[in-house]
């Protein structure tokens, strides 16, 4: 981890004996889930930053063949946002020859709209407000505690979220893909 010496500004009459350092930046953890009205996949954690490579690798080694075992697979639809690694040439083509015309491409989709993204707009936010607790002393457990969560939400919850995730379609429609107000 690096340390910001730079700002390290001691206020005393001698040099103290003991220094505390700590992080300039803390530790994250990197971790993709998809969604639908029955089922979380995931969870799958990244060990560096997300690129257009590990991502693909993940699609192809992670998801594919859990999204396969799935009963009703050829309903679904694939969506992503808008981020670098999921709109990267290989990935779209990838996904676009898995999933046909069930894989909605970054031509389709609106970009930036959160608002439209089940994952941007419940998964995440929820996540945040739950994992904490027990607040985690390592990366470990941060892990564990989100893994504990992902199992945690029923289908019910799910099915509620694409119920909503159709509401905000048909508004986004009516206002001719315009500015939308979420109740």
């Amino acid at each position: 981890m690096p340390i910001n010496k730079q700002n390290n500004r001691i206020w005393a009459d001698s040099q103290p004996a003991i220094g505390i350092e700590t992080p300039l930046h803390d530790q994250k953890v990197l971790v993709w889930c998809a969604i639908s009205a029955n089922k979380v996949y995931g969870t799958y954690f990244f060990s560096e930053n997300v690129n257009q490579h590990n991502y693909l690798e993940m699609l192809q080694n992670f998801f594919w063949p859990k999204q396969v075992r799935t009963a009703a697979s050829e309903k679904y639809y694939f969506q992503q946002d808008g981020a670098t690694p999921h709109t990267a040439d290989a990935v779209q083509s990838w996904l676009k020859g898995k999933f046909s015309d069930k894989f909605l491409d970054k031509k389709m989709w609106p970009p930036r709209s959160p608002d439209l993204n089940p994952c941007d707009y419940y998964l995440w936010g929820h996540l945040k407000s739950v994992v904490y607790n027990p607040i985690p002393s390592t990366i470990d457990e941060l892990k564990a505690n989100i893994e504990r969560e992902i199992k945690k939400i029923s289908k019910n919850i799910l099915n509620l979220v694409f119920c909503n995730l159709e509401k905000r379609c048909h508004l986004v429609i009516s206002a001719e893909g315009g500015h939308i107000e979420i109740n």
